[in-house]
């Protein structure tokens, strides 16, 4: 099957919230993951084909999903786990507020790394908590957005800990700085945590 990524749909007036936010200014809207493509056609076929159903009733998570996911957790991290533990949310936005909410109290802090997209500051602000971001640092020499040219300021994170701090948001791979962090990396955040 062939896509078409050359042809690049006008958005304008189409309710399109990424071609809207600055609708005045020459600037390219890379702050939202919103592809200017048309959806595969495999895609579109689902679509149509749910559509065509007529009924848009609460919906069940589809059986080859869960076991897909039971399947993964098992195979990458040996975990075993039932289908009742999986808790599905629409999107990432929705998880991080509930997340805030789920672990730490009014007032309590949510620490994350900045810049970052926006809802990873904004979830804890939701719900009373507060939202506190630690830079990141360019590597000696790096410039752009090539991978590992951020970096994490170990010093100011640490610092950044109070006695209110209950949790860390970590977005991977990191939008916008446009890398995934590596293992060693992820092992000592771990240890950070």
């Amino acid at each position: 099957m062939s896509f078409d990524f050359t042809t690049v749909p006008a958005r304008l007036g189409t309710d399109s919230q990424k071609w809207q936010k600055y609708p005045d200014r020459d600037i390219l809207p890379l702050w939202v993951a919103d592809m200017d493509f048309r959806a595969s056609p495999a895609i579109l076929a689902a679509l149509h084909e749910r559509v065509e159903h007529g009924i848009f009733g609460y919906a069940r998570p589809v059986k080859s999903t869960v076991d897909a996911v039971v399947a993964a957790c098992a195979s990458r991290y040996g975990w075993t786990i039932e289908p009742s533990w999986i808790v599905w949310l629409p999107g990432l936005v929705c998880g991080l507020n509930v997340t805030a909410q789920a672990f730490a109290a009014p007032g309590d802090e949510v620490l994350t790394l900045s810049p970052v997209y926006p809802p990873f500051m904004t979830a804890p602000k939701n719900s009373g908590r507060v939202s506190v971001t630690v830079p990141f640092k360019l590597r000696p020499g790096a410039t752009g957005l090539a991978d590992g040219a951020w970096e994490i300021d170990w010093p100011a994170l640490e610092a950044a800990v109070t006695p209110r701090t209950k949790l860390f948001f970590l977005c991977n791979p990191h939008n916008p700085v446009a890398r995934v962090f590596r293992r060693a990396e992820l092992a000592r955040l771990a240890d950070f945590c």
